[in-house]
């Protein structure tokens, strides 16, 4: 089993400390701005889709990217 992580999940942590950051800042300093909540909520969105993806199991995941690789 390897260790290391997927680049998925790295991508996907990533997006979701930025998230956070933007939305702390954003709370004290910025008022309520839909166009923000909606980018935020996409960018917490594609943070989980790539989390889901790189917690996959190998043969699940490898799966995955032989169904992309196809289309």
């Amino acid at each position: 089993m390897k260790t290391e992580m997927r680049k998925e999940l790295k991508t996907g942590i990533l997006f979701f400390a930025i998230f956070n950051l933007i939305n702390f800042f954003a709370k004290n300093v910025i008022s309520e701005l839909p166009i923000l909540h909606f980018i935020l909520g996409g960018l917490v969105g594609l943070a989980l889709c790539q989390i889901i993806i790189g917690i996959l199991p190998e043969t699940t995941y490898f799966k995955l990217k032989n169904l992309k690789k196809i289309r």
